[in-house]
Formats: C-alpha cells, structure tokens, sequence
C-alpha cells in the first residue's frame, strides 16, 4: 500500500533536505530487509515501509515506521555504510495529531480499506464503540490500527478522534458490551420510536442509566438514545465472566447461519471466513487475531486423528494447501468444529458442512485441502451463559 506513494516521499524529502529531485529508481538496501523482517514481519499488523536513495556521497532515507527504536537502529546500520545519512524517515503516528492518537467508532459498522478511498478493498471492519490507534490522516481518511492490530484506512466520518484520558473514560466501569446480534438504539423507550442507530454484537456503548427493561446509553459522538437492557452485559465480564465455553461457541455460531459471505467483514451484517470466527470468539471472551493464517497460530496445535476422533466442539479448522514438495504450507480458509464431523463456517454464506461422506452436507473440496486444527478452549469454566439474541 505505501509502495505507490513513495516516489512522491521521495521528491519532497529531497525538497526539503535542499537536494534535486530524484534521476534514478529508488533501493532497498539489506539493512531495511533485515529490519523490516525484525519489527514488521507481518506488513498487515505493523508498519515499516522504507527505501533509499543514493546522491553522490549522501543516502536519502524516506518512509514511515511506527516505532522509534525501528528507525534508530535503521539509521545507526546505515550510517556504518555511508558518511551521509539524509534522514526524511516518518515515526507514526504523526507529530501534527498531537495527543489525539486515539480514535471510537460511532457507527455500528466501519469499514477498513487498503487505500484511502472508497473504491478501495475493504481489509476489515471494526464494531461500534471500539478504540482504534490513529497513525495518520489524509484528507477525509485515517490511518487506524485496530485492537486486532490490523492496519487500514477508515473515513473519518465513522470515527471521534479523541485523547488518552478519554478513552480510559469511554472504557470504565459504566461501559457495556452488546451481545444481542443485531439491534437498535432508539429515541425512545419503545420499538417504535425513532432509530438513533443500529448496532451488533460486540459493540461497546456507554451506560448513562435506565430501566430494568430498557437502558441509556451514550455513543462517542455524544448521540444518546435506548437499547434493550438484554442485549447488555458489563464490559468488565467480558473475558471473566463471558468466557468460551464449547457449548456457547457452536450455539453462537449457528446464530450466524445464513449471515453473506463478505470479504473483509468482521461483523454480524457479513463475514469473510476469519471474520466469522473471530466474530463467534470475541462474542464468547476470545478476541482472535484477524486473518485465517494469524489465527492458526493461536491456541494449541491438536492431531485430529484419522477420523477426526480427537476433535472438539470449537476447535478452529483450517484449510489450504499443506506443507511439502518444496511448497510451504498456505491456509486460506478457517472454520470451527461443531462435533459428529460437522463444522461451521462462512463460505458463500454462513453454512455448516461436514467430514463425513454419507451425509448430506458432505463437502469433499474441503476435505481434501483440510489442513490441522488448533485448539482455542484449553479448559471449560464454570460460569453462567450468557444470552444472545
């Protein structure tokens, strides 16, 4: 993504340290492939985006990295190979955004997208009520970083760009998490008043009072308005109190069912495959990493056996292409197991199939790029259920 700006990085840096503009292409000299292996070795979770340029006896460096000690040690490398470093190297988030490198979600669903446009692909989603990290801004878009730590553009729109102090406000204790799956915060305390906005599952809100029946609650944008109290838990429980339990993570699945196949979605209203499990286990107390190749390295590794024997109900599945023939493994699609040889997972739609060839649902494509499992539920607590609508 930063790749295609990076010649006009390039020009103004030189502007700015008194050089020409540029003759030649720019290079990626060993010491930034080493460190860029080191502090950002998945490109879609942190950043470190870097080239350089040689001028005579100087090496411009341009580009964005977003931890310090990242652009320290790259400097100190290269200044043991060139007697003049040109520094032009950005540490997100940018100076100019000042103690607001924080931003709250106010809309029930903000997209994620690769460019800051639109018509670009959409990466990922975040819920309504979540904090993001912001990097930068350009134009009407901002460079966030997700609590999964995914990267993405998102319309500043969609967002309350806001300090420190206030995201420890927005997540005290009056704060609470949605379970319902799909809902709507009203004007007043009756379904048919006026919408304030819809909301899903595992949005965050803030408590501001109410009844048994229905409560207030406050969005980041200050917009007030009701939601049935039912569809609340105390964000506190969530991970204490609201844990995975193998029962809870199939039922939560399968209230999904049906839900479209939406690439890049991570919410009730459309999910990509690592979107559905990642919407099943962060309902449940789990928040998984974003993408189906980030989740297979949670959890612990489990033998399914030769007829899927030593597999439990929400056991992450994944498949793809196994290592071997000189190829390393690729896995590109994850479900979770539901028990009996069945799983569920989002392909077309939110669908189950299953392992066994005399049933209905047998699925034989998916049998033969099944992969492994991973186990997420090391242990079951004993805790009570909590509803979800």
């Amino acid at each position: 993504m930063i790749q295609r700006f990076i010649p006009f990085l390039i020009i103004t840096a030189l502007v700015l340290s008194g050089c020409s503009e540029p003759s030649g292409e720019p290079t990626v000299l060993a010491p930034v492939k080493e460190l860029k292996k080191k502090y950002a070795p998945d490109k879609r979770t942190a950043v470190f985006s870097v080239v350089t340029y040689e001028k005579g006896k100087d090496l411009v460096v341009v580009g964005e990295v977003d931890q310090q000690e990242a652009k320290s040690e790259l400097l100190e490398k290269l200044k043991e190979l060139y007697p003049s470093v040109i520094d032009s190297v950005t540490v997100l988030p940018a100076k100019e955004l000042g103690e607001k490198i924080w931003a709250i979600v106010n809309v029930s669903v903000a997209n994620m997208r690769s460019e800051p446009a639109e018509s670009a692909e959409l990466g990922s989603q975040v819920l309504m009520g979540n904090v993001v990290r912001v990097l930068k801004k350009k134009g009407g878009w901002a460079y966030i970083q997700s609590p999964d730590k995914y990267l993405g553009w998102v319309d500043t729109d969609q967002i309350v760009v806001v300090n420190e102090r206030t995201v420890e406000d927005w997540n005290g204790i009056s704060a609470v998490f949605v379970t319902g799956m799909n809902g709507t915060i009203y004007e007043g305390m009756t379904t048919s008043s006026m919408p304030v906005s819809d909301v899903t599952a595992g949005a965050v809100l803030k408590r501001i009072g109410g009844t048994e029946e229905w409560t207030v609650v406050a969005l980041a944008d200050s917009r007030r308005g009701y939601i049935r109290t039912d569809m609340l838990i105390e964000k506190r429980h969530w991970g204490t109190v609201l844990v995975p339990i193998p029962d809870t993570v199939v039922k939560t699945g399968k209230l999904l069912k049906g839900v479209p196949y939406l690439w890049g979605g991570t919410s009730p209203k459309g999910v990509d495959c690592s979107g559905f499990t990642r919407t099943v286990y962060l309902l449940n107390g789990v928040l998984l990493n974003r993408d189906a190749n980030q989740q297979a390295e949670q959890g612990q590794p489990v033998e399914p056996g030769k007829d899927f024997e030593n597999l439990k109900k929400g056991d992450l599945l994944f498949f793809g292409r196994a290592a071997g023939n000189g190829k390393p493994e690729r896995i590109v699609h994850v479900g979770i197991y539901i028990g009996n040889k069945r799983y569920i997972h989002s392909s077309g739609m939110v669908r189950i199939n299953s392992f066994d060839e005399a049933e209905k649902d047998f699925n034989k494509y998916n049998l033969e790029r099944f992969v492994r499992a991973r186990r997420i539920i090391t242990s079951t607590p004993h805790v009570t259920e909590m509803k979800m609508q």
